[in-house]
């Protein structure tokens, strides 16, 4: 992995057509697009470029809130002996580098692109503008980040939640999130999951994942597994069963 390239400020003048690529952003009238679309700045990333290390001070290396245009970003943490967790996988629409942007507080993760990815990202000075002239930006935020507690506590409640339960709470986390495209056998998540990610998302052993994965597919007839992590929901319910996840959800 390579450290981040420095990020130079692009042609923004088909920014206002990407920002209704993010949520926050999409409901906003073409006016007000265009009068923000000048506090932004675009860069592309290649494959494995870590864009920040965790415990990097945001102060030293920018304060700036990233929003994924295109591709996948995972932020991760490494503990003493190497091993990494992955704590959320970032793609097109979503955003990340909030924490250490307002609070000026080390980063908690480090931030690495899967892909090779686009971003829009903006610091925290016209953040403060931003949100100062369109406040429901900063209460859209505010609710995005309140889905990503909930996905951390959901994925990660090791007492209330058998390690099942919470591979099947991550495939109907991604699923709503990143969309599904219909197939004649079921629904196929837009994301790919491999065996690895799930293991780093949930703490469990690669060996576990594999196991769980096949129960579903096997025992549950609710999901395919494809390579490369392509996942197939053949039966939604019985997914929400073993997700113990009582949520409404149409397709």
């Amino acid at each position: 992995m390579i450290s981040s390239p420095p990020l130079n400020r692009s042609d923004n003048s088909n920014l206002t057509d990407k920002l209704t690529r993010i949520p926050l952003f999409k409901d906003l009238k073409l006016e007000a697009r265009q009068n923000i679309q000048n506090l932004f700045y675009e860069t592309t990333y290649s494959k494995e470029t870590v864009i920040f290390y965790e415990q990097d001070q945001p102060s030293k290396t920018g304060s700036r809130i990233y929003f994924v245009i295109d591709g996948c970003v995972k932020l991760v943490k490494y503990s003493t002996d190497g091993e990494s967790t992955i704590v959320r996988l970032v793609s097109t629409g979503e955003f990340f580098g909030v924490t250490g942007a307002i609070t000026n507080q080390p980063h908690p993760f480090s931030a690495e692109t899967l892909s090779d990815t686009t971003v829009l990202y903006l610091d925290k000075d016209n953040f403060r503008k931003l949100v100062a002239q369109y406040p429901e930006v900063a209460i859209n935020m505010i609710c995005a980040m309140g889905e990503v507690l909930w996905f951390n506590y959901a994925t990660h409640n090791q007492v209330v939640k058998k390690s099942e339960a919470r591979v099947a709470k991550i495939l109907l986390y991604h699923l709503r999130r990143d969309g599904y495209d219909k197939l004649s056998e079921g629904i196929q998540l837009r994301i790919n999951l491999p065996h690895d990610y799930i293991a780093s998302m949930t703490g469990i052993a690669y060996e576990e994942s594999v196991r769980i994965i096949s129960r579903l597919k096997k025992q549950h007839q609710c999901i395919k597994y494809l390579r490369g992590g392509k996942i197939i929901v053949t039966n939604l319910d019985e997914l929400k069963q073993v997700a113990q996840d009582n949520e409404s959800f149409v397709y």
